[in-house]
């Protein structure tokens, strides 16, 4: 039986991106996490009240707590979109990590304070599919040099990675650019941007 998981993508997004806010409050004054439409926040009312602005961006991807019937372990999967559109998105200067909350029923997922998070510059195409494997204690087993970390706090050390700064439209060109790249696609294709896993961006800035 392969292993699956009790929540979808959005769900373990909903407990990741307060986590990452908390920890990005400390360097920058503003935080803004988005799920991006290219009609909605690439959109031309988007472009006007926000054209003037600024900022940098970190990407996130939420993984999923994967289980298998009476087995204690955790399982996080990493896919290859997640793997080609990581790379993409840190060539184009927007560093990017993973996230995954360590719960194994809906009501560990409301307190959870455990959480793996991947540094997605780690990974190349050696690691499509690859499987953390996490114990009953939040231990991981046989994890690879440098590819994860408990502390949140290293994403203050993972933004200052890249001094790129974005405007909306910039953004958003890179933002499509991702997209395409995991899907394997050279061109922008409005279905390929829909599909498929997409990460939360964090806009960031100082006055």
């Amino acid at each position: 039986m392969n292993p699956t998981s009790f929540i979808c993508e959005r769900s373990a997004e909903y407990i990741l991106v307060p986590q990452v806010i908390e920890a990005l409050r400390n360097k920058f004054r503003y935080v803004v996490p988005i799920y991006p439409w290219i009609s909605r926040e690439g959109g031309n009312i988007s472009k006007l009240v926000n054209g003037s602005y600024s900022f940098k961006v970190l990407g996130l991807y939420p993984r999923r707590p994967k289980l298998l019937p009476n087995d204690e372990r955790i399982i996080v999967k990493f896919s290859e979109q997640i793997i080609y559109g990581a790379k993409a998105s840190q060539e184009l200067g927007i560093p990017i990590i993973a996230g995954c909350p360590l719960a194994k029923n809906f009501w560990e997922l409301s307190e959870c304070e455990d959480f793996l998070w991947a540094d997605l510059a780690e990974f190349n195409t050696d690691d499509i599919d690859y499987c953390a494997m996490v114990n009953a204690k939040g231990v991981m087993a046989e994890a690879p040099e440098g590819y994860f970390f408990n502390d949140i706090g290293r994403v203050s050390e993972i933004i200052d990675r890249s001094d790129k700064h974005f405007d909306i439209s910039t953004f958003i060109d890179a933002i499509k650019e991702i997209k395409m790249s995991s899907r394997g696609s050279e061109n922008y294709i409005p279905m390929y941007f829909m599909g498929g896993y997409k990460p939360v961006y964090f806009l960031l800035a100082n006055p």
